[in-house]
């Protein structure tokens, strides 16, 4: 399991133009809680959460957090990005963990091998991304693998069909569909039957409009 070190800076409050100041200059507000010790406020670079969100194991990762020579093993718990720069963060919220301790966390779902069902000309539908997972810190994978292979028109596989990684627990529901191969002809006429709806509608606005003249 990836770990980075990052250091933050103690913060103090601020008002909304001096919050403001410390993004312009490319500073991070956030917060560092958990395990029945006070919050701290803090700011971090955000070069730092760039390679954090760009490491193997993304929002998973475990940082060592240094905040002024002291070293606490945290994860990312939540990030406020603006909502017109996808790449600028507004705030970071740094959760403490404990190594012997489980913690539930989404990873993501890697689809592996080239359906049967695709082959034969079906349409590959994918539910499900990412699944919940309890499990150590220093173990949580970068992703679970589901082999689709075998997956023919008609079927789908569900979280029961993961493998369960050692040592962990899966917490979304085993009957939750991830994938599923479609027919050609369903895809086709799902499509038909939009298109109709979009004729039809134009149609019966025009009819209205009609009978309102008259």
């Amino acid at each position: 399991m990836e770990r980075m070190q990052v250091t933050a800076q103690p913060r103090t409050a601020a008002t909304k133009g001096q919050l403001k100041a410390l993004r312009k200059s490319g500073a991070v507000p956030g917060i560092v809680y958990g395990k029945k010790t006070d919050p701290i406020p803090v700011t971090v670079d955000s070069k730092d959460i760039t390679a954090i969100l760009q490491s193997p194991s993304g929002v998973n990762t475990l940082v060592d957090l240094n905040v002024d020579g002291n070293k606490e093993t945290v994860m990312i718990k939540e990030l406020t990005r603006d909502i017109l720069l996808a790449d600028r963060y507004l705030h970071v919220d740094f959760l403490r963990i404990s190594l012997r301790d489980k913690l539930e966390v989404q990873v993501p779902i890697t689809l592996v091998g080239e359906a049967v069902g695709v082959k034969d000309g079906g349409i590959l539908q994918q539910q499900l991304r990412e699944v919940t997972l309890k499990c150590l810190p220093t173990s949580i994978p970068e992703s679970v693998e589901l082999d689709i292979s075998g997956l023919a028109i008609g079927e789908s596989l569900t979280v029961a069909d993961l493998t369960v990684p050692a040592d962990s627990e899966f917490i979304s529901e085993a009957d939750e569909v991830i994938v599923s191969i479609i027919a050609p002809r369903v895809e086709e006429e799902a499509e038909a039957a939009e298109e109709a709806e979009d004729t039809e509608a134009p149609a019966e606005e025009t009819a209205d409009a009609e009978t309102d003249t008259e």
